[in-house]
């Protein structure tokens, strides 16, 4: 009992009082938000932002930032379709290649990082934009076409006509990723090292290889929701993906993830990522224009960070506490 409500009064558990709330409210407007295909919709829209979130979660624990995530999905997504499409391989074996790919790229970040201590932000700032060059290099600007029928049912198939296998992908990371941080050495070495950096060496903590780790896992975690959202489309575009930099943070963030380090869940992370899609949905519904849905979505960003930070900082809740007090 103690846990459910320790869980209610963190960012997590409000964002996900709030996420309900506005189902609730928008389906006594319209009518329409508590349909099965409208939740099987959301989900499925939700889960490729979740997925790559989830490496974002792990980047942002260690207190470090991927904002290459987008590029890497784009050029993971990239080359499972020629390999399917140009090349006839197996659509399962394009996957996996794909995503080893992803690895790969991931670890050029986690690489520069670690070993030359360079800043996350302008690395992975620089690895963006190389990574989203190459896609254009390759494709000059044009899509495609043609992806095998298996990678297309993979991506969009339904179980029991609500259930879509994006989501159950979605969840299956989710536990796998709860037990690593949770149950193995490697999970308490990321949280320790968002948490101390200085303290996580002092007591033999490889800072380096988990650094390493994070990234490479960041970069399979967007090479698979990449690959995943160009099997949905049956088609490779350049643009797949474009929003999930800002996209993954507003998540991880919303989610109760720390952006100094040391804080976070993937759990939380669904939960942000639910609110996302949820606020996007309701926009459609309530038939509002689409340019507010940034506005609100970085609103609420904005109050989760700032009632996270007074929830645990006394010098903030002490000056808000002056600031009432000499109002009044």
């Amino acid at each position: 009992m103690n846990r459910v409500a320790k869980f209610f009064k963190s960012t997590a558990g409000m964002v996900l009082i709030v996420t309900i709330l506005v189902g609730i409210i928008v389906h006594i407007a319209t009518g329409n938000f508590f349909t099965p295909y409208n939740i099987s919709t959301l989900t499925r829209a939700a889960s490729f932002v979740i997925i790559v979130g989830f490496g974002q979660t792990i980047v942002l624990l260690t207190g470090g930032i991927d904002l290459s995530v987008a590029t890497i999905g784009s050029v993971c997504g990239l080359f499972s379709a020629m390999f399917m499409v140009n090349y006839g391989i197996n659509p399962y074996v394009a996957i996996l290649a794909a995503s080893a790919i992803g690895i790969v790229l991931g670890g050029i970040n986690g690489f520069f990082i670690a070993y030359f201590k360079m800043t996350p932000f302008i690395v992975t700032l620089a690895t963006m934009q190389i990574y989203q060059g190459i896609v254009y290099v390759i494709t000059k600007g044009m899509p495609i076409t043609g992806m095998p029928q298996a990678a297309e049912t993979l991506a969009n198939g339904v179980i029991g006509r609500v259930l879509p296998n994006i989501v159950i992908i979605m969840a299956v990371i989710c536990v796998v990723l709860t037990i690593m941080l949770k149950k193995t050495k490697i999970g308490r070495h990321i949280y320790a090292l968002g948490g101390n950096r200085s303290c996580a060496k002092i007591v033999g903590i490889p800072t380096e290889r988990v650094e390493m780790f994070v990234y490479c896992l960041s970069g399979l975690l967007s090479a698979i929701a990449g690959v995943l959202m160009a099997c949905r489309l049956a088609s490779f575009q350049a643009s797949i993906g474009e929003s999930w930099q800002m996209d993954s943070i507003t998540a991880a963030v919303l989610g109760g993830t720390s952006m100094a380090g040391g804080v976070g869940s993937v759990v939380g992370t669904i939960i942000g990522g639910l609110l996302s899609s949820v606020i996007s949905t309701c926009i459609t519904l309530l038939r509002v224009s689409s340019y507010w849905e940034t506005i609100v979505t970085g609103a609420v960003v904005l109050i989760a960070v700032f009632i996270d930070a007074v929830k645990d900082n006394p010098v903030i809740r002490e000056r808000i506490r002056r600031t009432f007090h000499r109002a009044k």
